[in-house]
């Protein structure tokens, strides 16, 4: 009989609209907890440890050398400063001397070649196929008088006059070079022209 009233009464509870009200609210609220217990987890995870290194404090660096010792180093290195600018003087002393002894040489290298052009311009070269005709005028020159001989060779170009005497006897050549030196009262110009044919003579060659 109990029970039978127990059931009726659960009916009439059913049946009634705000009881159902409360038991849906009921179901939801339990519905919900059992989620979040269930993922709980997932939804707020725990912070992990994290393994976190300190670092000491670095220790004082110890000196070992001493003020005296830094002095010796600064003299040291004073002293070798200073053997560098001596030896730099000395580098730049041998450079200018050899940049002045090599504008010496250029200088007497240019002076040897001008030399040399002068002699050169005063040799006298008789090739072969002028021996026959110069023999022939110097032959004819050698018959005339000095006088007459100096006012033609007036009129030739050294190294003409240069070779005609080549082949004239020594003493003719002396009367020629005397008179012209002597002509018109001694000129000077005549006196060293009569200077040249005779270094030219010297270096003349065959």
């Amino acid at each position: 009989m109990l029970v039978a009233w127990k059931g009726q009464h659960m009916n009439s509870l059913i049946s009634k609209p705000w009881f159902l009200a409360v038991l849906a609210l009921t179901l939801m609220v339990g519905t919900q907890v059992g989620a979040y217990v269930m993922y709980r987890d997932q939804l707020f995870p725990q912070k992990k440890d994290v393994l976190v290194i300190k670092r000491e404090d670095p220790s004082p660096i110890e000196w070992s050398f001493s003020s005296d010792d830094l002095e010796m180093l600064k003299m040291e290195l004073d002293n070798r400063i200073a053997k560098v600018a001596e030896e730099e003087a000395k580098l730049a002393s041998y450079e200018a001397r050899l940049k002045s002894d090599r504008e010496e040489i250029n200088h007497i290298k240019t002076e040897v070649e001008r030399m040399r052009e002068t002699l050169l311009k005063d040799v006298v070269a008789v090739e072969e196929w002028e021996k026959k005709n110069l023999k022939t005028l110097a032959d004819t020159y050698s018959k005339l008088d000095g006088p007459a001989t100096v006012s033609i060779f007036n009129e030739l170009d050294d190294a003409t006059v240069a070779k005609i005497l080549k082949f004239m006897k020594p003493d003719t050549i002396g009367e020629i070079l005397q008179e012209m030196a002597l002509q018109d009262g001694g000129k000077e110009a005549l006196i060293k022209r009569a200077a040249k044919l005779s270094n030219m003579l010297r270096l003349s060659k065959e």
